[in-house]
Parts: structure tokens; sequence; C-alpha cells
């Protein structure tokens, strides 16, 4: 479900859905007199190799003649040391300057080590060895304390080459102590180049499965530290739908064909919390993990899962199952039931922000705090407007899931492509003034070389950008040579860019000859009431205020921009938000005739059949326009993958709404929180598109 306001600014970390603790599971025995010194024949025989073959994008095995790689694990009790051996073999090992030459473009390793291995999402050390060169890319302002106080001086590591084959011996030491029979958290990502000059991008190989893996907590695999006292044996078992009443005892279900199952479940032991991992469930449902001797407890993790655009599932707490593991044997856990949970009833015959008083903000305040919890967003800022006035403002939740830090009135979000409309509006203003032709090429105030062989990049005016018509890509990087191309011809239909933006924005500092930042604190910022709590790059005054962003429950770093993004890159909260929505209802900023040009349609946008709401849209200059049974609703929203947002006027009421979230399931609270704001249960037809 793609829904209508929201439109995406996606990196490519969050292109696909997102991968949670990715069920990839290894072993480490406890081992004795080795010296790190790349060369692993002192290691114990016997030791389980691990491949790391799957490409880290498609998650796919590459069948690769000329590379292999894997890894096998140890620790010691008494130094507090986990050991990595990692055997890499491919027929050129190319490396160079790191200053020069990205570490994704020559051979190297990274090590994922997540010692605190908490459940709510503790993050991953980076280690990374890439010729000579040793980097912790761990980013700074990281949701886990403990993972920007790591550094170098508890690693040691040993690189040979022989032959075809580079070794990579490591010796991790931890702080706290290490307990046989406990789990941590551990991943690898192997670059491989066989490019001399490094021209071409390495490929890209992991452990387990997924990508991004620094970006959210529980992303990376686990690794078990056996203990020796205790025998192994095999525990399997099955999900599914929860069966009707009457089977709910048995081993079968009812599954709907192709409803999505939960991709993982979570096992522990019961009388040792620190052994606890999650394990893969397959296409038909099924796990299976060698454990320790002993009852544990195997659980659904997430109280969500799927694309929160398409098949987002909700899944009620249900009861975990239990199961003995015994020596040498494979035993069967019972079947585990999955069950939806419904939604909270909240919608009233009305729409509420119609006839809102003071008195219902404690019913808002309630309707809020059940979808948060329903849909697992963790924080939100919210701000109401009737009678071009503010009414109602709430910043509730947490804005880091890991440290529970809370959400205040100084919490700041990503306004991902609400960005767009501030831009928008100093476009018009400009144009407005004469500044800007609207209908004149911008290649003709600024050419854009990335671009100039295409002779189609000379019809791209103003006009086409605003409406989305310009015919270049969201964004480049979702093309597979990752280079700049037109899909159509400008001006013909509509097609969502965020590169037409930028490239708008470049064309506006041209003009005004003014930084980007001075253009909209001039013509939008000071006229429109966003000076405060409103910022476009990084800044030190964000880092105590901004939040998280958050996929599936979990935390993730910080991503200032290092310069403004005109369609991305601002960072506010709803309460100064709404003083721009204020002044859009009053028609401030702009004389009439402006604001009519702004708002007038220029293109319609297709409908997704499951769309919400169905109400016929059309792009004007910047706002997306829509045709209600309410009259006229323009607005925006943003989508930065973990930050979901949205704004929408209702003109002909002196009325609307602002929801940031930091959540990628934000969209879907979103869409419910209209509905008990605007259509409520007795939603009228939609419309016909009107003159």
């Amino acid at each position: 479900m793609i829904r209508l306001l929201i439109s995406c600014v996606l990196s490519l970390a969050w292109v696909c859905s997102a991968q949670a603790d990715n069920g990839a599971i290894a072993y480490a025995y406890p081992v004795s007199g080795i010296t790190v010194d790349g060369d692993l024949s002192d290691w114990p025989d016997g030791l389980q190799r691990y491949p790391i073959q799957l490409n880290a994008q498609q998650e796919v095995t590459p069948g690769d003649e000329n590379f292999s790689a894997d890894f096998r694990a140890g620790y010691d009790v008494d130094s507090r040391s986990v050991y990595l051996g990692i055997e890499v073999t491919d027929q050129l090992h190319s490396t160079g300057d790191i200053s020069d030459v990205s570490w994704s473009d020559q051979d190297g390793v990274i090590v994922y080590f997540d010692r605190n291995h908490e459940p709510q999402g503790s993050g991953a050390v980076l280690y990374s060895a890439t010729g000579d060169q040793r980097q912790l890319l761990t980013s700074s302002g990281h949701w886990d304390a403990d993972v920007e106080q790591a550094g170098w001086d508890n690693v040691t590591l040993e690189v040979k080459r022989h032959e075809n084959t580079t070794t990579y011996e490591w010796r991790i030491k931890t702080a706290q102590p290490l307990k046989p029979g406990s789990s941590l958290g551990i991943d690898f990502l192997i670059s491989d180049s066989d490019a001399v000059d490094h021209d071409e991008a390495a490929a890209l190989y992991v452990w387990g499965p997924g990508f991004a893996k620094s970006q959210a907590g529980g992303r990376i695999g686990d690794l078990l530290l056996i203990d020796p006292k205790k025998n192994l044996g095999t525990l399997q078992g099955r999900l599914d739908w929860q069966a009707v009443a009457q089977q709910a005892d048995s081993e079968t279900s009812d599954t709907q064909p192709g409803q999505p199952r939960p991709q993982r479940v979570r096992i522990v032991a019961s009388d040792n919390p620190d052994l606890w991992l999650h394990a893969a469930v397959d296409d038909n449902g099924k796990y299976a993990v060698t454990l320790p001797v002993g009852d544990y407890a195997i659980s659904i993790p997430d109280k969500t899962f799927g694309d929160p655009w398409s098949d987002l599932q909700v899944v009620a707490p249900g009861k975990a199952v239990v199961a003995s593991v015994s020596n040498g044997e494979t035993v069967s856990a019972p079947l585990l039931h999955v069950a939806t949970l419904a939604a909270p009833d909240i919608l009233h015959s009305k729409g509420v922000l119609f006839d809102y008083t003071p008195e219902q903000a404690e019913s808002v305040d309630s309707t809020i705090l059940a979808l948060m919890d329903y849909y697992q967003v963790p924080g939100v800022s919210v701000a109401l407007v009737k009678d071009s006035q503010l009414v109602y403002h709430r910043a509730l939740g947490l804005k880091n899931t890991y440290s529970a830090e809370p959400v205040t009135g100084e919490t700041l979000f990503e306004a991902a492509s609400i960005t767009k409309i501030v831009f928008a509006f100093a476009v018009n203003r400009m144009a407005q003034r004469g500044e800007i032709d609207l209908d004149k090429p911008l290649y003709l105030y600024l050419p854009f070389e990335d671009i100039a062989h295409d002779e189609r990049y000379k019809k791209i005016t103003a006009r086409h950008v605003l409406s989305h018509q310009s015919g270049f890509p969201n964004w480049r990087w979702f093309n597979e040579d990752g280079k700049l191309d037109i899909k159509f011809y400008p001006g013909i239909k509509y097609g969502y860019s965020g590169e037409g933006f930028e490239y708008l924005g470049r064309v506006i500092a041209k003009i005004a000859d003014k930084p980007l930042e001075t253009v909209l604190m001039e013509e939008v910022q000071r006229p429109m009431g966003l000076v405060e709590n409103t910022y476009f790059s990084d800044t030190e005054a964000l880092y105590p205020v901004a939040s998280r962003g958050h996929i599936d429950g979990k935390a993730g770093p910080y991503g200032f921009p290092e310069q403004i993004g005109v369609a991305h890159s601002m960072y506010t909260e709803a309460e100064t938000f709404s003083n721009f929505m204020i002044n859009l209802i009053k028609q401030q900023g702009l004389s009439a005739e402006g604001y009519a040009r702004m708002l007038e349609p220029q293109i319609e946008v297709p409908l997704e059949p499951e769309q919400r709401p169905q109400w016929p849209s059309r792009m004007g200059l910047g706002f997306h326009l829509m045709n209600s049974p309410y009259g006229l609703v323009f607005g925006h929203g943003g989508n930065n993958g973990d930050f979901q947002c949205i704004f929408e006027i209702y003109q002909d009421h002196k009325m609307g709404f602002i929801v940031f979230t930091n959540s990628n399931t934000g969209v879907a609270l979103i869409d419910d929180l209209r509905e008990y704001l605007i259509t409520g249960k007795e939603q009228p037809e939609s419309v016909a598109v009107g003159d």
C-alpha cells in the first residue's frame, strides 16, 4: 500500500525490507595457547568453518570459482578473549592507500562485534582491516554509548597472504567476563576487488543474510559460547498462523496461502537469560538449531513484521512454547501459533478534528498512544490546527528505544520529503518577484554536467521539477549503474524525483548568489515561523535534541547530512511546523495570485488500488493536492525509511494536522490517525476529479 502524501527519499540502506537479527548462528569452543600471528595451525582441529558467501545486497550464493571465504571461532575465559580465524581465497588480492581508495573498492574484512547482545538492540562495533589500514567504522553519536567508547586497544589482528589465501587472525578482548553458555552478536563483511586500479567497486559478501547491519540494532548473527560441560542436541519446530479454536492444540493450521510468516523465532534458555538467540524460519515456517541440553522457551520476538507499506502484520503477544533439548537427540517443539492482533477501535462517526474542543485532548492522547503501541512506533510529535490556530500539540514516547530516552517538546524529527515543501515555497516566492521563470529551461541558469549527454535535460524547467515531471528518477542510486538518467521526456507525465529538486536547489543558489540555508531562512523560515527548532544540515545543536530513527523497533545511528538537501534534510517538530501550516492557511508570504499559481493542478498523480485515502490527487507547484469530499486538501509527506511523517491542510475548514514519527511503521499509524481525525466511520465516498 502506497500512502498518497508520503513520498520516498530512501537511501540505499532502506530500499528493501529491513533485516532484523538475521538468524545466522555459529558456535565458539574454548581454546588456549593460540598465538595471533596470521597462522591458524595452532588452532584446534575440528572447529566448524562457516562460509561467508552471501552477496551483501542480493542475498544469494555467488558461486564465484575465484572467491571463497569462511571463519571459525573460539574463546578463552581466562583472558576474556574471542578468537576469530577468517580465510579468504581469491586470485587477486587488491589493496591501496585508503586515503585515496574507499575500503569497499579493495580487498578487506569488517568484523561486526556486539558483546552486550541485548534483545532490545545493542549496537555492534565495526572493526575494518584493509591492507595495512585499521579503522573503526562506527560513527559518532551512536545509539549505544558503549559502541562509541570502543577502540583498537582491545584488538589484536595479524594478516598473512600465502599463495591465493589471505588469513585474518583476530583476538578481541572484552571488558566483561565471558560466560560459557552465553551468546553474543557477530557478523562479517568481506570486500573482494578484482580491479588493479580500483576503478570498479568490490564485490561484498556477508555471513548472515541482510545488509546495512550497522544501521539498527540486532541485524547481525549470533555466536554461542559453547560450555564444554554441557552436551548438545537439536531443537526443531514450526510456527504457523493460529488455527480455528478446536484445532488450537493440534499440529495443523489454517494458514491462508501467501500470508507471510515471521522470519525468526527467539529461543531463550529457561535457566540462563544470557543464552538466547534468533533462529531463522524458512518458507514453510520451520526452524532448527543445535543447543546445549536444557529447557528453552520459544516465542515470536516481533509484534510487527512485513512491509509497512503493503503487508504489515501486527501479531498478538501469544504464548511461548517450551521444549527440552536432550543429549545427541533431535526434539520437536510444540507448534508455535501466530495470531494477528485486532486494531484498536478508535473511530467516531465523524472525524474529531471538525468539532474539536480542548476537552477532547485526553481522548486524542489515548488514541495516539494506542496506535503507537499497536504499530510499535516509539515516538511521535503531533500538532492539530483548527480555525487557523494551534489547538493541540503532543510529543510522546521514546526517541531511543535502546537507552529509553523520552521524546520531549524539544525533540526533533527528520522531516524527510516535507523539506521539499519548504524549498518549493521559497521558489514560488522568487517566481512571484520575477527572479526565476518557472518555464525557462534550468540549464540556461546552470548547466548540469551529470546529464549533459542527454539533450532532453535542456527541456526541464522549475515547473517540471516542482510538479515531478522532470523525467529524472527519484534517486540515481536506484539505477543499477548508479548514474543519473532521464526516464521519460520532461513534462509528459508524473514521476516522483528527489534528483530534480536537488538540481533546482543548485539553480536557486546560483540565481540568489547565496547559500541555500540563507535562501530558506530569508524566504521561508523568518516569514513563515520556522526559525526555531529547524535545521537542514549537521550541527552540534542537533545531537542533544534529535530523535533516533527506528526500523522494526530497533534504534539506528544519527544520519545528519553534511550539507543541506532541499529534497529531504530538514529536522523539525510539530509545534514549530504548525506555524508554517497556519501561515499557509492564512495565505501569508505570497500574494493571492501567488497562492493560486502554487496550488494550481499541474499533473494527475496515479492512485494505487489500496491507497488511502482514495481521493483524486494531482501535483501543484511543490504541493500534493487532493480533491476530497471536504474540499481542497494540500500538503506533503515524508519517508526516510526510519522516519515517516505527513502534514495535510483542509483549506475550506482552515484546519489540518502534522505527524512526525521515528519509525518505519509510522506510515500505518498516520493512515489510522487520518481516519480518526478526518474521515471517521462514515467515510464519504470518493469524488470525481473537479475542474
